[in-house]
């Protein structure tokens, strides 16, 4: 198994306490993105950003334990405006609440999607809580009409260039 100091080979003795903690978070939070399911790597995600001083992140990566801190918990939900949709985001559980594996954390997982329930009125999935979101259409549209507008600006320098060659 691969440690945070495995990916550059360095072997960590001249780091100071900062950095150690902060390629720790960074490979506990890709080993959550693969392994999104296991709550020990959340735990161990949580006591990171606890000692870097991250209350609201604690919590977050903390909300499905048992041993939740309800001060981190609450600083999680205040960061996220108390949405639950943005709550179930960023969780970044995948599945369903029955793959949770302690009852816990299967309660919480199911009270939150229940209160998501109410803002978008249908039953939202945890890989994509809120798909009726308009930004991607609108980021679409908007580059699409750059990219347009280039073209057309483009055909009209290439034109007149033409004319006045001829």
């Amino acid at each position: 198994m691969s440690t945070p100091d495995d990916d550059d080979g360095a072997d960590g003795a001249d780091l100071t306490p900062a950095e150690r903690l902060r390629r720790r978070r960074r490979w506990l939070k890709q080993k959550v993105d693969a392994e999104p399911q296991r709550l020990d790597l959340r735990e161990e995600l949580a006591a990171v950003y606890r000692a870097e001083g991250h209350v609201d992140q604690a919590g977050r990566w903390n909300y499905l334990s048992e041993d939740a801190d309800p001060e981190e918990s609450k600083a999680f939900a205040r960061a996220s405006q108390g949405d639950p949709v943005v709550m179930m985001r960023a969780l970044r559980w995948t599945g369903s609440e029955n793959d949770a594996t302690t009852a816990v954390a299967r309660e919480r997982l199911g009270e939150l999607r229940a209160a998501a329930r109410g803002p978008l009125g249908r039953r939202p999935s945890w890989e994509n809580p809120d798909p009726d979101s308009l930004w991607p259409l609108v980021l679409g549209c908007a580059g699409v009409l750059i990219v347009l507008g280039f073209a057309v600006v483009g055909g009209i320098v290439t034109v007149r260039w033409l004319v006045g060659v001829l």
